[in-house]
């Protein structure tokens, strides 16, 4: 099929992962779905099949995070079914399930890959997507408001990439955005890496989506820092650094409070949907009232019942309680490890991360496989590393 320059080599990918390939570009295009499943719910899922979970996944931290959200999740739901049973939706089992499905089988179907071979997918992913997207909004422009029955458009306003709303194709271009940078620092295709990066922010900026603003100015600070600290060799001199940015960060908010919190404030409210999330986000007192400690299992469980939280934090402390939210921090923790390999790769995490401030970003299928590729990639980074280390010892 295609080739692309991975490392001054030329990759070739398979047949079969270009279902992957193709399943997550498309993983944005809720408005394709009967009921749950479309094209790229189904892509993926044909294409893990391939790739089951062996016995060794229960090894792995990705099967971990799942192991014990579901546990936590179990018990909020039998909770969930005594004390607000107007508010658990079951079926919402049935999503986590498959999320849980796709991620560790990209986990099994691309860890024993080569380094070159994960990166060229990875590429190609990025790639095709950003440029995807790109049509699908001059198509919008230039020709219909609609492809295939999907709308491109929410409201008129706000681009959705063919989703009812538009965080889906925001949270896939947030993650996005920094594996081009990522790329372009190391010089791979500076210049087509550059022009997707440009495309991928353009088309957040079309979602009119304040959330994935955030999210990409939080990744550039880290993307920032991280050269910083590339570019600075002693580690005195790196310590230093992180004081600094710690002193002025706390000189800037003690000094700066009500300035920053009128700014923050209008800036929320700039959002059509800012001012209510806030609103969303202060009904967890109920959920912690009725479930303390376990939650209530997955459901809406905001506004009296009526609404989704809109926060990835607070749902899981509403559908799993604090167990699950533990479990998502040891998770986090876990990641972050793997990501010194590939310090680059954690503005990528923080972009994501972000936009789970304001929107339920872990139950999207592009955050899966953006996610599972940065893992498998850091995780083969470091081997890589420590082989070379090895070889080098065993030199002297």
């Amino acid at each position: 099929m295609g080739s692309i320059a991975v490392s001054e080599k030329i990759i070739k990918i398979r047949r079969w992962d270009w279902l992957l390939i193709i399943g997550l570009c498309l993983a944005p295009m809720t408005g394709l779905r009967i009921w749950k499943v479309g094209p790229a719910e189904l892509l993926c899922f044909i294409w893990g099949l391939k790739h089951l979970p062996k016995a060794k996944s229960v090894n792995n931290d990705t099967f971990k995070f799942f192991l014990g959200l579901f546990i936590s999740m179990l018990v909020g739901t039998i909770i969930g079914s005594i004390a607000a049973p107007a508010e658990l939706r079951v079926f919402d089992w049935l999503t986590w399930l498959y999320l849980a499905f796709i991620a560790l089988s990209i986990y099994e179907g691309t860890i024993d890959n080569s380094l070159d071979y994960n990166e060229c997918l990875l590429k190609y992913f990025s790639t095709i997507s950003v440029v995807w997207y790109l049509f699908l909004y001059f198509y919008s422009i230039l020709v219909s408001g609609t492809f295939l029955g999907a709308p491109l458009w929410y409201r008129g306003v706000r681009f959705t990439g063919g989703a009812q709303n538009p965080h889906q194709v925001a949270v896939l271009m947030c993650g996005l955005t920094f594996i081009f940078v990522r790329n372009i620092t190391k010089k791979y295709r500076p210049l087509l890496n550059a022009l997707c990066c440009l495309g991928a922010v353009f088309i957040v900026f079309q979602t009119v989506s304040s959330t994935g603003i955030l999210a990409l100015f939080c990744g550039a600070l880290v993307t920032i820092h991280v050269l910083a600290f590339r570019w600075i060799k002693s580690a005195a001199a790196r310590t230093a650094l992180i004081m600094i940015e710690v002193l002025v960060s706390t000189f800037i908010i003690i000094i700066g409070f009500h300035y920053i919190y009128v700014r923050i404030y209008e800036w929320i409210d700039s959002d059509p949907n800012g001012v209510g999330r806030l609103e969303l986000f202060s009904y967890i007192d109920d959920v912690l009232a009725k479930s303390p400690i376990f939650g209530l299992g997955p459901g809406v469980h905001s506004l009296e019942g009526t609404k989704e939280f809109h926060n990835t934090y607070l749902e899981i402390i509403a559908a799993g309680g604090f167990p699950g939210l533990f479990v998502l921090i040891v998770y986090t923790v876990r990641i972050f490890k793997k990501l010194i390999a590939e310090p680059l790769f954690i503005a990528v995490v923080v972009a994501m991360y972000m936009y789970g401030a304001a929107g339920f970003a872990m139950r999207r299928l592009a955050y899966w496989g953006i996610l599972l590729f940065v893992i498998v990639i850091a995780e083969q980074r470091k081997t890589l590393a420590h082989n070379k280390g090895k070889a080098d010892v065993q030199k002297t």
